[in-house]
């Protein structure tokens, strides 16, 4: 496709509407070009040279997320000890005192009994 191609017409029935056109399809002047590449180089310059300068702007929202997780983590292995340390507890109390039928017992055992429950 040559340059001719891409012309109106010289016998154009609308000589304004053809320039006005024109001006606006037309490739952009030299000095477009050079502004455009200084603008690129100038935003190049003003980012640091290092890949992590990328993520520069993640490092509150992702010290916060790591200490929320932190956290939650704390809590449950805490309640997972807690809870281990209960039953192990309990299989122990209830090797040492084994649970006695209140009906065949008596008031003593039955009382003992409710007390080494709480």
């Amino acid at each position: 496709m040559s340059q001719n191609d891409l012309r109106f017409p010289d016998d154009a029935p609308d000589r304004e509407m053809s320039d006005a056109l024109r001006s606006l399809i037309g490739a952009p002047s030299a000095s477009y070009w050079d502004g455009l590449e200084s603008r690129i180089l100038a935003r190049i310059a003003e980012e640091e040279s290092s890949p992590w300068s990328v993520l520069a702007h993640w490092t509150r929202p992702a010290a916060i997320a790591a200490a929320l997780l932190l956290t939650a983590a704390t809590l449950l292995l805490t309640r997972l000890h807690e809870r281990e340390a209960a039953v192990a507890y309990g299989a122990v109390a209830e090797e040492q005192y084994p649970v006695v039928d209140a009906s065949s017992a008596g008031e003593t055992a039955a009382t003992l009994h409710l007390l080494l429950e709480r």
